[in-house]
């Protein structure tokens, strides 16, 4: 591992470690939370597009919260804004340097920074809106920025056990792209239902799908046609809470899923060396080992 690599690691681990402690001072009073998750995968895959399945690819990200409105009747019920920091960093070092003559030995291939704002509203709809820029330290791909609004319905009280979940997101590049030659729009939508909550909360499972379309653009063949259909994946997810983790460290869980992932025509076919395509490969199983604190 690269000295940076431990380096950025060891300061969010560090960022979450200590936020509980100052959580549990201001107790109930306190507007401020967050969470840290470390990922650990055998494949990176953005809405279906291939970013690395070679080598180790690990993937901690932390996000910090602040309530500004909260309320327990009315249309409104809750108002918070955020920021957070995702990074990915790959052994394999796939197209490192190939962006004005960058660092081609560095594993961090991605750190992408965000505000959010999230709105939940009564009937237990949520509307959260992020503005991502997605960004290279390897020098890998240009800099991007994307506008993303996702409206999620935690349907649990309308239908309690056959509660679905269902979201829907839709992303717009606002500068570069992460594929295809032009800017353009996605949408996104899945459910994740439960299929099993232990009483005692010591273990729940769930089943998420996704699928993955382009409106305009967003899954753009060199010839500048559109392909509607890019990618759907359907999966497994198990949570178990640490419980022997002190409540003074936070809300500390193991999180163990794995999906396997469908790809339209386009991303199924391009296959050559300088795309992140995937090699003539029309489905792939991905799966993930994380440790995730929240506080």
């Amino acid at each position: 591992m690269t000295p940076r690599f431990v380096a950025v690691c060891a300061s969010l681990l560090a960022l979450a470690l200590a936020a509980p402690a100052v959580a549990q001072e201001e107790e109930e009073s306190s507007r401020f939370s967050g969470m840290f998750q470390l990922d650990w995968t055998n494949a990176y895959y953005f809405r279906g597009i291939l970013q690395e399945r070679e080598g180790l690819i690990f993937q901690p990200w932390a996000e910090l919260y602040v309530n500004l409105y909260s309320s327990e009747d009315g249309f409104l019920r809750d108002l918070t804004i955020g920021a957070g920091m995702w990074n990915s960093f790959q052994s394999e070092r796939t197209l490192a340097g190939s962006v004005d003559g960058g660092d081609q030995n560095q594993w961090w291939y991605e750190a992408d920074y965000y505000p959010l704002i999230s709105m939940d509203f009564a009937g237990g709809l949520s509307l959260l809106t992020v503005y991502y820029f997605y960004t290279s330290p390897n020098d890998a791909f240009t800099t991007v920025q994307e506008l993303n609004f996702k409206l999620s319905w935690d349907d649990s009280e309308a239908f309690g056990a056959w509660s679905m979940q269902p979201w829907v997101n839709v992303a717009t590049e606002i500068v570069n792209t992460s594929y295809g030659p032009q800017e353009g729009t996605g949408l996104q939508f899945g459910i994740g239902p439960t299929l099993y909550a232990a009483e005692d909360e010591s273990f729940t499972l769930t089943a998420p799908a996704e699928v993955g379309l382009s409106l305009d653009d967003y899954y753009e063949g060199s010839n500048g046609e559109n392909h509607t259909f890019g990618y759907a994946n359907v999966g497994l997810a198990a949570s178990i809470p640490l419980s022997f983790v002190p409540e003074s460290a936070g809300a500390w869980s193991l999180i163990l899923s794995g999906k396997y992932f469908f790809f339209g025509h386009q991303l199924e076919s391009d296959s050559t060396p300088d795309t992140t395509g995937n090699r003539g490969r029309g489905s792939y199983p991905v799966g993930m080992a994380s440790i995730s604190v929240a506080f």
